[in-house]
């Protein structure tokens, strides 16, 4: 490590009872994305070579995270690039992978990202934190979507 850069990566796994497909549509149809995505994006062009950028302000100052979409592979694999900035700053450069893979009709999800660090940042530890609560409220997104279309059905 020096004091200018350095790397690190982590992945986060959750197994959701619901298939793949119905967890693979929460990443890729914007309108949906946009219920547990925290406030969902700015823009998304979900497609190779698409982009997607969000944009939040809380009490450390604006956020803004640009997206690159590398390679798509329906109800199976995510390739992206991303970057965190805060007030206008890149502190964090990522490469991530996303893949959907079937567990006993639900859905096992492994995020995985490599960053390079641009102190100061919170580095991998807030790219995590971050990622852990984004892949909690989708839980609760396609718990809450599956309870609505259940009720859809029967009325």
């Amino acid at each position: 490590m020096t004091d200018i850069y350095s790397h690190d990566s982590y992945t986060i796994e959750r197994v959701y009872p619901n298939c793949v497909a119905h967890v693979w549509s929460a990443w890729s149809i914007p309108e949906k994305k946009a219920k547990w995505f925290g406030g969902g994006t700015d823009d998304m062009d979900f497609r190779i070579g698409g982009s997607e950028r969000k944009s939040f302000r809380n009490e450390m100052g604006e956020h803004t995270n640009e997206t690159r979409y590398f390679e798509i592979r329906d109800e199976a694999l995510i390739v992206l690039g991303y970057s965190m900035a805060m007030n206008g700053r890149v502190h964090t450069v990522s490469l991530t992978t996303i893949a959907f893979m079937d567990e006993n009709g639900g859905t096992r999800l492994r995020y995985t990202e490599q960053m390079c660090v641009l102190p100061p940042s919170d580095g991998a530890k807030g790219r995590s934190h971050g990622w852990g609560v984004l892949l909690d409220n989708l839980g609760s997104y396609l718990d809450e979507d599956t309870i609505a279309n259940a009720g859809a059905m029967r009325a």
